[in-house]
């Protein structure tokens, strides 16, 4: 047996070796068929590339001229080469115009290609014919291929030899190496057959090289692999059947090539099953499935087997009892090399329990969102542990969006909070997490329409084993009816109390004889507040404890004729003062069984002063009327006389008796009836009217008084007052006053032209003074400027520097005497005032003077709209000076500011010009207004010291005054009033 396995290897070898060697030599002759094809394929191009070019030049020229016979004998030289097998040439209209070696009895051959060798004997091609661009015809050649069929013959048979050699060279060999090789085989097969047995001890030894000593080597080595995998493997099975034994899952294993299934132990606990005979016979996987699942589980099972998609249902299975309980299945197939499944094996989990839990969970959601559906109530619901977050959609409704309109984010909850609630809230919902105090609290929330609406909020957190919380929910009750009506009804409440303390009396509500109740106005009638009154008896508001039993019982035994009792009482206050009141008390509910009543206080002392007050000012009137210095009497419509004072009966001599008997008309002359008649009707029609009436007396005398008569109402009825006092003093007054006018008229016209006459000389004086006085300063100043101009270089610098100082004095005596003549014309001219707006008049100098200097950085500020009445001349004067200081004092700052402005209270109005200049020091600050007094050195800033002093002149002028604040280096303020 090894002998012949042996010879059929060595056989096979040289066999499987001679095949590949064949097959190497076709392909190698195949390729060089074709190598020599494309050789001879070149060489043919090759000829007909020089051969075209010899025919067109030598058949073209006598074709042209018509030279048939040296075109003959053209074609004669070029069929001379033996390579040409005939030459055709055709014309232009294609008919044969010449011919060589073709006898034209048969038809010409195909014209061949250049892109593959011709098979027949020779290549057949045509060439155009053409001379100066004129079409001549065609020509017809054919080139002889024998030299190159016999190249090709000659090297297909010298390959053939090769080849044959080459064959009888490989088949020696083979059979040399074939022994070599299955000499130490036999002992390689015998030791393979070994551990195939399960002989995994053995170990080859061979003293072969090469591959098969590399193959014993290999042999051995998966020999000692194959032992200690097999003691891992039984370690696996040990292992493995002790999982399967402690596992809560039941294993099962299908062998789906023999049929043959595998279930655990475990398995058959879980179904009930304690005997495994008992449990083949009952049991059938497919059987065992509830039928609900059966379709299911076996769709599942089929896309895992035949789709490889995973295996992990939840299905019910028949348990030993006949009832179903729940089990996860999971399984994993094995795949043979086919994709065919081979193998299957799974496990299942009691799952029945959480099944049912989750079922009744589930349930129980559904209920839940039931009730959510159908409360009326918005649920809220925060998972702060997954940051997950739930607005229902009825909370959504409430206010007025859709489901898919307001996010189920916690900032949608805060966006539509009304921010006057938002930290209110905020600071309960972390006082419920941290405290774990009840979330219940009242906030408004924005409608989508834009409205607010309130609603009552109830909370709860869920706190984690670190006591943190993990999960807060809630519900949302529209209260905004709730709060719409307590509105009302506070309303209603507020209106009534206001109503209650808005009456003039005093009201407590009593039961069983406490005070439960009561207004503002018995709190001010008794100095109690409302707390101190509350469940105090009502006794202790008065006096006599003797006078409010009466007043109580008589309250008691009140009937509906007669539902109520009233007295006036002293009462008590809680300082222990006493007032007379009217109380009123009456009984409610009688036929309840509580004593209810209501006591009305009205504070009387007002009516019982009033009675008083009448009385006093009945002395007092009568009292005044007697002491009037003038006439006093009251007459009614008709005129007959009320009342009178004595000294109208002293003024007209009249008794009282006659008095009585007389009218008003009487009392005056015939002649004088028409004017009081007049005054009497004024009097009635106005209320009032004043003149002079003359009195008559009894013996007829005229007495001249001023009368004042006015229109009262007594009781309903119309009444005049006269009043009267003797003017024959004031008369005699007016004329000496009159008399005293007329000499002080005559007084002030004489020291009004004396005045006009000062004036004028003072003028003139003041034009000779600036003549006089600027005709030498003129003078020196020309004379000094021609000694500069002329004399200049016979001068010393001392020389120069006098005349330059010289004119330096003239020009500051020159402005001193205009200064001096503008301050005189300010006390002279005369005010036209007339409105003057300070601010136009500010922004116009300030251009003025940044027109005059405009590199200096001076921020301006003045106040709008600042309208005085004055003379606009004399302000604007005023103005220009206070302006100007302040731009002169800040000349040194790189940057100023200078502000014009009004400060206003109650007493008058200030204005103000303001600095950040030099300032000064402010013990000085009286001289500030004098003539001539500078407070600053005329070498830091120029000037005449004569500006303030006009300023205030205008002012006073105006009838106001100035004053200013300052402070070294740090500006000045000038504040001024206008009369």
């Amino acid at each position: 047996m090894p002998r012949l396995t042996r010879q059929s290897l060595r056989l096979r070898l040289i066999i499987a070796t001679e095949a590949v060697l064949l097959a190497t030599l076709a392909l190698m002759s195949w390729y060089g068929m074709r190598l020599l094809d494309e050789s001879l394929l070149s060489q043919l191009r090759t000829r007909v590339r020089e051969v075209e070019p010899l025919l067109t030049a030598a058949i073209e020229p006598p074709m042209a001229s018509g030279k048939i016979e040296v075109l003959e004998s053209v074609l004669s030289q070029i069929k001379a080469d033996e390579s040409f097998v005939h030459l055709v040439i055709f014309d232009a209209s294609g008919s044969i115009y010449a011919s060589r070696g073709w006898d034209g009895a048969r038809p010409l051959p195909q014209e061949d290609s250049l892109d593959q060798l011709p098979p027949g004997p020779a290549f057949h091609h045509r060439i155009a014919l053409t001379h100066g661009g004129m079409n001549l015809g065609s020509v017809r050649y054919a080139l002889s291929l024998d030299l190159l069929h016999e190249a090709r013959a000659r090297l297909l048979r010298e390959g053939g030899l090769i080849a044959a050699a080459g064959l009888v060279s490989v088949f020696l060999l083979m059979l040399y190496l074939g022994w070599a090789m299955t000499r130490d085989l036999a002992r390689i097969n015998a030791g393979a057959r070994e551990m195939a047995e399960g002989n995994l001890a053995i170990r080859l030894v061979t003293s072969a090289k090469g591959e098969l000593g590399q193959l014993a080597h290999s042999l051995n080595t998966l020999a000692a692999s194959l032992e200690a995998r097999l003691v891992e493997v039984r370690a696996n099975e040990e292992r493995l059947g002790l999982v399967i034994q402690g596992t809560s899952d039941g294993i099962w294993d299908w062998d789906l090539l023999s049929g043959q299934r595998y279930h655990s132990p475990r398995f058959r606990e879980l179904l009930g099953y304690r005997d495994e005979k008992a449990f083949r016979l009952a049991y059938d996987d497919d059987a065992a499935l509830h039928p609900e699942d059966r379709d299911r589980v076996i769709e599942a099972q089929k896309a895992h087997l035949d789709d490889h998609r995973p295996f992990d249902e939840e299905f019910r299975l028949r348990c030993a009892n006949g009832e179903f309980r729940w089990f996860r299945g999971r399984a994993q197939a094995a795949w043979d090399a086919a994709g065919r499944p081979r193998r299957y094996a799974g496990s299942i989990t009691d799952i029945h329990d959480s099944r049912v839990t989750e079922q009744a969970l589930r349930e129980s959601e559904q209920r839940f969102q039931h009730v959510v559906r159908g409360s009326t109530d918005g649920i809220w619901d925060w998972d702060l542990k997954h940051e997950r977050y739930h607005i229902s959609a009825r909370m959504k409704t409430l206010l007025g969006y859709a489901d898919d309109e307001l996010a189920d984010d916690r900032a949608s909850f805060f966006v539509v909070m009304h921010p006057d609630d938002r930290a209110r809230v905020k600071s309960e919902i972390a006082r419920h997490f941290t405290e774990r105090i009840p979330f219940d609290t009242e906030l408004r929330l924005r409608h989508k329409d834009g409205s607010l609406i309130w609603f009552h909020i109830r909370g709860q957190a869920v706190w984690g084993e670190k006591g943190d919380v993990v999960r807060f929910s809630g519900a949302c009750t529209d209260i905004m009816a709730h709060k719409q009506s307590e509105e009302r009804i506070r309303q209603l409440l507020t209106e009534k109390q206001v109503l209650i303390d808005s009456v003039m009396v005093g009201i407590a509500y009593v039961k069983n004889g406490a005070i439960i109740n009561s207004n503002r106005r018995l709190e001010e009638l008794f100095g109690y507040r409302a707390s101190e009154l509350a469940g105090q008896p009502a006794a202790m508001l008065f006096r006599d404890r003797q006078a409010f039993d009466l007043i109580e019982r008589e309250c008691r035994s009140m009937t509906e004729a007669r539902p109520m009792s009233s007295r006036e009482l002293e009462l008590t206050t809680q300082s222990g003062d006493t007032f007379w009141g009217i109380v009123t008390c009456r009984a409610l509910n009688r036929e309840a069984s509580t004593e209810d009543s209501v006591w009305i206080f009205l504070d009387n002392s007002d009516r019982r002063r009033a009675i008083e007050a009448v009385r006093q000012e009945r002395d007092f009137s009568d009292a005044l009327i007697k002491s009037m210095p003038g006439v006093f009497y009251l007459v009614d419509r008709d005129g007959r006389f009320l009342r009178w004072n004595r000294n109208l009966e002293g003024v007209t001599g009249h008794s009282r008796e006659a008095l009585a008997a007389m009218r008003g008309l009487d009392l005056f002359a015939m002649e004088d009836h028409p004017v009081v008649q007049e005054a009497t009707y004024r009097t009635l029609k106005l209320g009032e009217y004043q003149g002079e009436l003359p009195l008559l007396t009894r013996d007829g005398q005229r007495v001249p008084y001023l009368m004042t008569g006015v229109r009262i109402e007594i009781e309903g009825l119309t009444h005049i007052i006269g009043i009267g006092f003797d003017i024959s003093p004031r008369r005699q007054a007016e004329d000496e006053v009159r008399r005293l006018n007329e000499e002080l008229e005559n007084r002030v016209r004489a020291r009004t032209a004396e005045l006009a006459a000062a004036n004028k000389e003072l003028e003139s004086f003041s034009y000779s003074v600036s003549h006089d006085l600027s005709a030498p300063l003129r003078g020196i100043d020309g004379f000094s400027r021609m000694l500069v101009e002329d004399f200049a270089p016979l001068l010393p610098d001392v020389g120069r520097g006098y005349i330059t100082r010289i004119r330096a004095a003239t020009h500051r005596m020159q402005l001193l005497i205009d200064d001096l003549l503008r301050l005189s014309r300010v006390t002279r001219d005369e005010l036209k005032r007339g409105p003057v707006n300070l601010s136009g008049l500010a922004d116009e100098l300030l251009e003025e003077l940044r027109s005059a200097h405009p590199k200096r950085v001076v921020t301006t500020r003045v106040a709008p709209s600042l309208i005085v009445t004055g003379d606009r001349n004399l302000l604007r004067i005023a103005m220009s000076n206070l302006l100007r200081n302040a731009w002169k004092f800040t000349s040194r700052n790189a940057s100023a500011t200078i502000e014009f402005g009004v400060l206003r209270n109650s007493d008058q109005t200030v204005y103000f010009v303001q600095d950040d200049g030099a300032g000064f020091d402010m013990r000085y600050a009286g001289r500030l207004f004098g003539a001539f007094h500078r407070l600053h050195r005329a070498s830091e800033f120029e000037g005449t010291g004569i500006g303030l002093a006009i300023v205030s002149r205008i002012l006073l002028r105006h009838g106001g005054r100035i004053w200013a604040e300052a402070e070294i280096d740090k500006g000045a303020t000038f504040f001024f009033t206008l009369g």
